[in-house]
């Protein structure tokens, strides 16, 4: 950490203590594996006792794969917090500006809990079962949250079919936008738009469910869902195709330890029907909320090409490119498959 961040941070705690002379930042660990956020957990003493927090900020200009808004951020993790019906750390301060801690910052409650992820990949694949319920939880939560209960700056689609409508021309759009044709981005859009699953209510949408993102509760407590940032009203089982599509990336697949437990928990929690959620519907998901991040990674490629960026984020995410085609191609067949659809 530079001497800089430190009495920054030093600085920013001390503002919100009863005892401001005894504030002193003890250690800071940046958090690596993002690529949106500047993550640090900082580790506080304050009044003889040792807290940790979590300092999400923005990295500096051209260095994020994806650009999100912190303001959007911090409005969204004080209303689901408040309101006590998704499991989640507290979010405890907000830096607008950047004129306390540098750059737009939340600071967010550290929590003892490892990632899905860390705790999973330590055991044997034969344990993972009890994950895919424990999962479906978390993501039930999520489907169940009530749509009017959302944050105010979150943009409400007029109806299920508008907006799916937009998600699939975000494809086709992006496409014609790209410095290089890609017809597959066509092939996608095409697909999606021939093959709509069964509706459900419009709800609120995580934007980054995976397992990297849900931290074990202690002692039988909730388990905890972080990272909001993307997080939007939608279609609430773009959260599942999501989490598919991360899994490849980054196993284990949690969903695939116990199938059926998974999506009988998730549609009991959320109120959906079979017809509604099950293994064909989240490969369409898959390939729906792809765009996401497949399209944001194109236009910070096209710009690093450019000149405009140097982030070397950026450059280590070119062969994901190539990786998402594989992976959305074999959703794509694994959905019609199962379906009948046809392009």
């Amino acid at each position: 950490m530079s001497d800089d961040s430190q009495r920054r941070f030093e600085a920013f705690f001390r503002q919100r203590s009863d005892d401001p002379a005894s504030v002193k930042v003890v250690e800071t660990q940046l958090i690596t594996g993002g690529y949106s956020r500047q993550m640090t957990r900082v580790w506080v003493e304050d009044g003889g006792q040792r807290k940790g927090y979590i300092v999400r900020q923005d990295p500096p200009p051209g260095q994020a794969i994806i650009d999100t808004d912190r303001a959007t951020e911090w409005e969204v993790l004080s209303t689901l917090h408040g309101s006590g019906k998704v499991p989640m750390p507290a979010p405890l301060w907000f830096d607008p500006t950047g004129e306390e801690l540098g750059s737009p910052a939340i600071v967010i409650d550290m929590v003892d809990g490892e990632a899905f992820i860390a705790a999973t990949r330590r055991l044997d694949p034969s344990e993972h079962a009890p994950f895919a319920t424990r999962l479906a939880e978390v993501a039930g939560a999520l489907a169940a949250f009530p749509v009017e209960e959302a944050p105010a700056c979150l943009t409400r689609p007029a109806s299920w079919d508008e907006y799916i409508d937009s998600r699939i021309q975000y494809w086709v759009d992006a496409e014609r936008e790209h410095v290089d044709r890609d017809p597959f981005m066509r092939l996608i859009a095409s697909y999606l738009r021939s093959n709509r699953p069964p509706p459900v209510p419009l709800g609120l949408v995580h934007g980054d469910f995976q397992i990297a993102n849900v931290l074990c509760g202690k002692d039988g407590e909730q388990d905890l869902l972080i990272d909001w940032e993307l997080t939007h009203i939608g279609d609430p089982r773009e959260d599942l195709g999501w989490c598919m599509l991360a899994s490849v990336t980054q196993p284990p697949d949690l969903v695939g330890a116990d199938e059926t437990a998974f999506y009988e928990r998730y549609r009991e929690i959320g109120g959906l029907s079979e017809e509604q959620v099950n293994p064909a519907t989240t490969d369409y998901f898959l390939l729906l909320s792809a765009s996401t991040v497949f399209v944001s990674v194109l236009h910070q490629l096209a710009a690093l090409a450019r000149g405009e960026t140097t982030g070397i984020a950026v450059a280590y995410m070119s062969p994901a490119v190539a990786g998402m085609h594989d992976v959305l191609m074999r959703a794509l067949k694994r959905h019609a498959a199962a379906t009948g659809g046809a392009s």
